[in-house]
């Protein structure tokens, strides 16, 4: 015969609450589950969703109990936990409550059997309940069998759904139940819980060590409890140190100079540090969540918010802070991104601990190198930007300085080279003659935008290209502006009306805007476009940003903005 003291019985399932109140961080759906049973308006199916361990079954299992219970407590209807209902519900015998597993029985067939016995009346119970965990794993056939069931079910049968994966769930299911979205547990109610299970167990646990199971459990009460179980095995006071050496972390005062050395660069100096904590079993993968988690918390600091709450002890709190005083905020977000694009290749790697040394390397080359808004302002202060007219003139300058160069190298009496210049200057002359009418139809779309006419100056700007802009020769004549239409969308053409009204507005003169079947200049669209590309492909020949793309993966230069520094900023830079 087997000692009943032998047959332990994990917290979670121990400590499993048995009444609403007893749930944690849910009191939302509790109330609300409470006040229909008060009011008798009890729905005919419930779906409980969320995170794992956050109380889905549990609250099903209670609440198939206050609507069981012979005897409920009239002032919170929670179940008595004395009648025959309730005990053989939680004894899992109780024939008209049935829990199934939709994990293991996802066919059609098990759902036919539900659909069956559906009519008969409950045997002892009040309500014939049908609880159905998982219930995103039935198939499509075993979906479309229980709609019409649960549409219209008995009035004695009420069916409980519990799912951490609502996506998965046709929208027609959904729509027939009443949803509850169980959210994470906070993590100081966890704390808490943990503190008084460790207490009537007969161990002592401290606030550090509580608080450090409770972060390492991401909200679920059943894996903190899980975890707990495990520590509670190493002695009877358990503290953070315990804790540590139970889930292989780090000391975050081991884990903070590694983070500071990545900062400040020291490669010699990370590989030593990472090789001593890898040496005493620290997990790679919870090192790496460290470090996001130190620059997750530097990045709040250095953004003026409180972080007491973090769970970081006094020392990690007053180090960050320091740390903040010489970061900038620009590399602090970058650094985040960085580790967590090469924590992702760690799945996928044939030798973990050699991905995160080139890691450490990796990312201790991106601390010392400038960071992309450097590299803008460093760019706008060589004047990139080109401004239109300026552009033009140079343009023209050097198809004149070709000219010349041809009129040089060629004999004076070459009848062939004559020809060949007065060609050439009626070309430079056109080419003259479009800029002028291509710069002053720019401009007047900017004065078009400065109106706010955003519908038109789009269409001005992406539908047309300029033929020809000319203003009148005479005074009271109006000025022509050709076009060539270049998209088949209506509206575009429609628009040449308004916008035939607003030039004439701004211009104080009369405009025709026609469209023509002769070849236009490039769109303004297109203007902006190659002019963005020029500068991209000059920016890209740089030697610093060419290091910045090979550092961070899949990364390319794909557009420039002018950052405009306040005043403020601008005497800090200097």
């Amino acid at each position: 015969m087997v000692d009943k003291e032998e047959n332990y019985i994990v917290l979670a399932r121990k400590y499993r609450p048995k009444k609403l109140s007893d749930i944690l961080g849910q009191d939302e759906a509790c109330s609300v589950i409470e006040g229909s049973i008060k009011l008798k308006r009890v729905a005919h199916a419930f779906l409980f969703s969320g995170t794992r361990g956050v109380g889905k079954t549990t609250i099903a299992r209670i609440l198939a109990k206050m609507l069981n219970c012979n005897e409920p407590i009239k002032e919170t209807q929670d179940p008595c936990e004395n009648c025959v209902n309730c005990n053989s519900i939680n004894n899992e015998s109780n024939i008209d409550v049935v829990e199934i597993d939709a994990a293991s029985r996802t066919g059609v067939s098990d759902i036919r059997e539900i659909i069956e016995n559906i009519n008969y009346k409950p045997v002892s119970a009040r309500k014939k309940i049908f609880i159905i965990d998982e219930v995103h794993m039935l198939s499509k056939a075993a979906f479309n069998a229980l709609l019409k069931t649960l549409e219209e079910p008995p009035e004695d049968v009420v069916f409980i759904f519990a799912t951490t994966e609502t996506e998965k769930i046709p929208v027609t299911i959904l729509s027939r139940c009443q949803r509850f979205n169980l959210k994470r547990v906070e993590l100081e109610k966890i704390s808490e819980h943990l503190i008084q299970i460790s207490n009537k167990e007969g161990y002592k646990i401290n606030d550090d060590a509580s608080n450090l199971i409770a972060q390492c459990s991401e909200g679920s009460v059943r894996d903190a409890l899980s975890i707990l179980d495990n520590v509670l095995t190493k002695s009877d006071s358990i503290s953070i140190e315990c804790v540590r050496d139970v889930l292989g972390l780090a000391d975050n005062s081991l884990g903070f100079k590694l983070f500071e050395s990545l900062f400040e660069g020291d490669v010699k100096s990370s590989l030593e540090q990472f090789n001593d904590l890898y040496s005493k079993g620290i997990s790679i993968d919870q090192l790496a969540k460290l470090l996001m988690n130190f620059a997750y918390n530097l990045a709040m600091v250095k953004s003026g918010v409180d972080i007491k709450n973090s769970f970081l002890d006094t020392n990690t709190i007053n180090a960050l802070m320091k740390l903040s005083e010489n970061s900038e905020m620009d590399f602090i977000t970058r650094f985040w991104e960085l580790l967590q694009k090469y924590i992702n290749e760690l799945s996928s790697i044939f030798d973990e601990k050699q991905c995160f040394d080139m890691t450490i390397m990796r990312l201790c080359f991106a601390s010392i190198i400038p960071t992309p808004f450097d590299l803008i302002k460093k760019k706008s202060e060589n004047n990139n930007n080109i401004e239109l007219s300026t552009y033009n003139q140079n343009h023209s300058d050097s198809k004149n300085s070709d000219i010349k160069d041809i009129s040089e190298n060629y004999p004076q009496d070459n009848l062939a080279r004559k020809r060949k210049m007065i060609d050439s200057e009626n070309v430079s002359q056109k080419e003259k003659l479009q800029a002028n009418d291509f710069e002053k139809f720019y401009r007047l779309v900017d004065k078009i935008e400065n109106e706010s006419e955003m519908v038109i100056a789009f269409h001005l700007k992406n539908s047309f290209r300029l033929i020809s802009c000319q203003d009148s020769e005479f005074d009271g004549g109006a000025g022509t502006i050709e076009f060539e239409c270049i998209n088949n969308n209506i509206e575009s053409k429609r628009i040449l009306w308004k916008a035939t009204k607003i030039i004439e507005k701004i211009t104080k003169k009369r405009w025709i805007l026609s469209i023509s079947n002769k070849k236009g200049m490039k769109s303004i669209a297109e203007y902006q476009n190659e002019k963005n590309q020029e500068i991209i492909e000059n920016v890209r020949k740089d030697k610093i940003l060419k290091k910045i793309l090979e550092i961070i993966p899949s990364s390319e230069v794909t557009s420039i903005e002018v950052v405009q520094l306040d005043e403020h900023q601008e005497k800090k830079d200097r």
